[in-house]
């Protein structure tokens, strides 16, 4: 009898010690948005964003919830989504935590003595980064007119007073105290990094950058994975230091933009998600294995392993050398032009949009090569997937700038090529050759020599 009641306490105090281990963290307070009922609580995997859960607030703007954190660290919580930090907020949590506040769309004010000493030095930060990060990442909603005259000296403001604000700045929480400094930095570099990739109506010269985002750079940032997985946005952010180095750093190599991005960071941890997002926009299964089999090594960690599998299953088959799909459409003079009419031709195609920055940007690459393939059995199509009531601006514009090559108007993203090959972003090259065959449902760039290496395959095929 003694020994049974031994074992039920000491079975009790376990059952107490485990339940204290995971007490939960509750979150209430108030949100007052003019768009937004719905509130999402995320975690940090890695560098970036993973749902946690989604509520609904009350007609007031009133929630209460409680969730059980799997860690303690960095949470974040908003209205906006997974991919950026506007309309987001981050917080520290850990067992037994709560924090209460009320909320708009970007901001916050914590309310109450009952929140947490880490939260408390979160809301400092936040108050003291205001102004950066709504210039920043807010920008459409609060500083559309500001530039980076403006813009430069608030960061480097705030840059130079970063390290007495983590000094004054102490939770008593040594986990949270060497996090916070690490989420400083990442901050810093975020809201300089966004503010140059956002359009703006002036945008500055290299030479014009301030100290603060000079020190943004592949040996601060990407030595390791440590930081860059802590942070909310590390991903995000180590992809757009790649574009600054390589803006900065112009090349005449004929080494892809992928090859030049991946050698300006130093942890192959870290270039893990530079190739996912790369491999994201390819549905064609032949090149996406192309390019596994070339940078699959840099997948390392089960997310990238779990990301690569779902990519893989959202490519459909296109096999070289399948019958192509018959298009038909419109060229600037409403004649009704069919790719089988191109039949003993090499056709690239090319699906575009007049709005689309990436694809102008291919345009004189494409009527280089187009050029360089002058009198040859190559047809170059240009296949317009702009709005309806855009056409008129099309056809100016292929007035305006000469455009070569047969140009046609889909009428919108939602055309019967488009969804046969699974267009969702552009520019997209397909390339047939002379019998109306496919040999690439997601061929290289224009700007990418490979792409004249595959037609010049094709021409001298015989086929």
């Amino acid at each position: 009898m003694i020994t049974r009641r031994i074992v039920l306490l000491v079975l009790l105090m376990a059952s107490i010690g485990n339940s204290y281990a995971q007490n939960p963290v509750e979150i209430k307070g108030k949100l007052s948005s003019p768009k937004s009922k719905q509130i999402t609580l995320y975690s940090v995997l890695e560098g970036t964003l993973e749902e946690v859960t989604k509520f609904n607030v009350k007609e007031d703007g009133a929630f209460r919830f409680m969730f059980y954190p799997e860690y303690e660290g960095l949470y974040v919580l908003g209205t906006g989504n997974a991919t950026a930090p506007s309309q987001n907020n981050t917080f520290y949590f850990k067992g037994g935590d709560k924090l209460n506040l009320n909320m708009t769309d970007t901001t916050y004010v914590l309310q109450g003595k009952l929140n947490s000493k880490e939260n408390l030095v979160m809301s400092k930060w936040f108050e003291r980064s205001f102004k950066v990060k709504q210039k920043s990442a807010e920008w459409l909603r609060h500083y559309l007119g500001s530039t980076f005259v403006d813009f430069f000296p608030d960061l480097e403001e705030l840059s130079k007073e970063s390290n007495e604000f983590i000094a004054k700045h102490k939770s008593g929480n040594p986990i949270f105290d060497k996090t916070f400094p690490i989420l400083v930095k990442w901050d810093l570099a975020s809201f300089g990094l966004s503010y140059v990739f956002t359009g703006r109506s002036v945008h500055p010269r290299p030479d014009q950058y301030p100290a603060a985002l000079n020190y943004v750079s592949p040996a601060n940032f990407t030595k390791s994975t440590k930081e860059a997985f802590l942070y909310p946005y590390g991903s995000r952010t180590v992809n757009l230091l790649t574009n600054l180095e390589t803006m900065k750093n112009k090349s005449s190599t004929n080494a892809s933009i992928l090859d030049r991005k991946l050698a300006f960071i130093l942890s192959d941890g870290l270039k893990g998600d530079l190739v996912l997002s790369q491999l994201f926009m390819i549905k064609d299964r032949g090149n996406f294995d192309e390019l596994v089999n070339k940078y699959g090594q840099f997948i390392i960690t089960p997310r990238q392993k779990k990301i690569l599998a779902k990519y893989e299953t959202q490519l459909r088959p296109f096999k070289r050398g399948e019958q192509a799909f018959d298009f038909s459409f419109t060229d600037v003079d409403d004649k009704l032009c069919k790719l089988s009419d191109l039949k003993g031709k090499v056709v690239i195609v090319d699906v575009w949009a007049t709005w689309c920055g990436p694809c102008k940007q291919e345009i004189p690459h494409l009527e280089k090569l187009s050029e360089h393939f002058k009198g040859k059995d190559v047809v170059f199509v240009s296949i317009s997937t702009d709005k309806p009531n855009d056409k008129t601006k099309w056809s100016q514009m292929i007035k305006d700038e000469s455009m070569g090559g047969i140009q046609l108007f889909a009428g919108g993203n939602g055309n019967t090529f488009s969804k046969h090959y699974m267009i969702n972003t552009i520019p997209r090259f397909l390339v047939f050759d002379k019998n109306g065959k496919l040999v690439s449902a997601d061929a290289p760039k224009p700007s990418d020599p490979k792409l004249k290496l595959i037609l010049e395959e094709e021409l001298n095929s015989g086929s």
